[in-house]
Parts: C-alpha cells; sequence; structure tokens
C-alpha cells in the first residue's frame, strides 16, 4: 500500500488533507488507549479509531466521532470494525460475545446498545447538544447536513435508540431479578429452604408478601437507585417496612436496598409514618393504625422502635 496515499475532506466547514503516512507516524508515537467498541488495525496493533485519527490530523476527538473518523481511515486503505448494520460482527465486550443471541432482533439491540453506550462515553451529552445548535444557527437545506455530521445524530443511530427505548422498560424487572437471584447464594444459611415461589419481578402479587419467603426469614428487595428526588421511593421503602414488621410471623425480616441512601432516610427521617403511607393500599394503612395506633411516628422512630429487629442490607455490599 502506498503510504503518500492521501484523501481529503471537510470537518467541521474546515478542508484537511490526511494521508496514510502521517497515520502510520502518529502510530509510532505511542501506543493505542484500550479498545471500548470500535477499533482501526494499523500494523500488529488495533487502535480506537479517535484517538489515532485525533494524533494523526491535529484536532481535539471531541470535534467528531468513531463512526467519522473510521470512513475516512477506511478511505486510506486501514481494516476497521463494521459500523451498525454493515456485515459482520462488532467488537463486543468477552461477556455479551459469549451470551446466546436469540434472533436478529436482539442482535440488533446489542449493536444499538453499544453504539449508544459509545456516543454517550464520548462526551457530555449537554455539551454536544449545545455545540448542535450552534452550528445549525443559519443553516440552509444545503448546509445543514454538513453542520449536523460530525455530532453522529445518524439514522441509524436514531433506529438505535428507539430500539433500546422499547426494551428499556424492563430493564429494572431484570435488575431486580438479578439482584435477588446473585444474593440468595450469600444470604441463604446451610438448610434454609425457600418454601415459597419468589417474587423476582418489581412488586408482589396478592398471593406473594414478600420477594423471599423461606422457613426462616422473609425479606424484601429494593433495587432503585436514589438519586436525590426519591418521594415515592421513599414512601415505598417504608410501605415495604411496615409491611414486614405486620406480616413477617416468628420469622426473621429483613430489607434489602442498594446504597447507603435508604438506609440512612429509614434511620434518620423527620417524616412521619403516616405521610409515608398516604399512598399505600388502605389495606396496609389500616393494619398499621389496628397494631400501632395513630401514625404520627417518624419514619426513624419507627425504624428504631417497632421495626428495630429488622435487618437492613446494603445490596451494593452483599454483591459487590
Amino acid at each position: 500500500m502506498d503510504d503518500e496515499r492521501a484523501i481529503d475532506f471537510v470537518l467541521n466547514g474546515v478542508q484537511h488533507r490526511l494521508s496514510r503516512a502521517q497515520v502510520l507516524h502518529a502510530a509510532g508515537l505511542g501506543g493505542p488507549e484500550p479498545i471500548r467498541t470500535h477499533w482501526v488495525s494499523i500494523g500488529e496493533e488495533r487502535w480506537p479509531p479517535r484517538q489515532i485519527f485525533e494524533r494523526a490530523l491535529g484536532v481535539p476527538r471531541t470535534d467528531f466521532i468513531s463512526h467519522y473518523a473510521i470512513r475516512q481511515l477506511r478511505r486510506l486503505g486501514f481494516a476497521t470494525s463494521p459500523l451498525p448494520h454493515e456485515p459482520g460482527v462488532p467488537a463486543v465486550p468477552e461477556q455479551a460475545a459469549e451470551a446466546p443471541v436469540g434472533g436478529s432482533d436482539l442482535g440488533t439491540a446489542v449493536k444499538s446498545f453499544i453504539d449508544l453506550h459509545e456516543f454517550f462515553g464520548q462526551e457530555d451529552l449537554s455539551s454536544r447538544v449545545s455545540r448542535l445548535e450552534d452550528r445549525l444557527e443559519g443553516a440552509d437545506r444545503e448546509t445543514v447536513v454538513e453542520r449536523v455530521a460530525p455530532e453522529g445524530l445518524t439514522d441509524a443511530l436514531l433506529r438505535g435508540a428507539l430500539l433500546v427505548r422499547q426494551h428499556a422498560g424492563r430493564v429494572n424487572d431484570l435488575i431486580h431479578a438479578a439482584m435477588i437471584v446473585r444474593a440468595l447464594p450469600k444470604i441463604l444459611e446451610p438448610g434454609e429452604r425457600i418454601v415459597r415461589r419468589p417474587s423476582l419481578a418489581s412488586g408482589n402479587d396478592g398471593g406473594r408478601k414478600f420477594d423471599l419467603e423461606t422457613d426462616r426469614r422473609v425479606a424484601e428487595f429494593k433495587a432503585a437507585q436514589w438519586k436525590g428526588r426519591d418521594t415515592m421511593r421513599k414512601r415505598l421503602l417504608v410501605a415495604d417496612l411496615v409491611s414486614l414488621v405486620l406480616e413477617r410471623g416468628d420469622r426473621r425480616a429483613e430489607l434489602y436496598v442498594l446504597g447507603s441512601p435508604p438506609i440512612d432516610y429509614l434511620r434518620t427521617s423527620t417524616s412521619t409514618v403516616e405521610w409515608a403511607l398516604g399512598r399505600s393500599s388502605p389495606h396496609l394503612r389500616q393494619a398499621y393504625e389496628q397494631r400501632f395506633g395513630s401514625a404520627a411516628l417518624t419514619v426513624g422512630q419507627f425504624t428504631a422502635g417497632p421495626a428495630a429487629d429488622v435487618v437492613l442490607r446494603d445490596l451494593s455490599e452483599l454483591i459487590g
């Protein structure tokens, strides 16, 4: 291959020329960063396209995306990973490569997720949108495509985002189920048996009061990641704690959460139990009043009093 082969292209309205010799020289200045998704083959090594394109061209990698770099590097004769919807299998994490793919829809969804992961990992979305807004000001039909191209908002990316969103609604159920399944071998004691079909999906039905019932314990699992505005999560957490106290019988009661904020809230909150149960079922509120009378206790007081022997455990410490 002629190392002096060169290409001309426009990036963000600026004319550039790039040769194979420049790319090879850039590769000799230091080794490649770890491959995340896409790659370009230079000599005996694979490089992240944005790293080598940035180094060879002398422009910051925030000015382009991997797909753009790949297209230009291909024009110079370098082999690369396939782009979305091209034949071939993209470079995916080892765990994903080992997982069985049950049909083209799932395979497309995996590729779409990987593309979105790379897109969001390149730069803060707000910064990118702001820059895109600046570029579009004053654009017309003839110039709009050129102005938006470097940002990577392609038809393929849009189709991928729509496909991922279609499946995203079940992610919470997946996390809830996986956390329980992965925790079970670490919390069950020798000889302890699960006596009722566990509730792995978020929420319990009328026949299953708890996520887990064994011959020794009942347990609830809350897999939500608290973000600072957690009013509904707080209400649901207190409702689960009250249910554990009211309906555990003579078995141990445990409440598993993700991270320390939920535990801190239960132990220190000055909100009343009456407020926390305000959106709960009338049955639960009535059962609380019959057992404890006034719901004017604060959440912290209830946790330290009637619920003092309910074990509060952080799932992130349990399953890493």
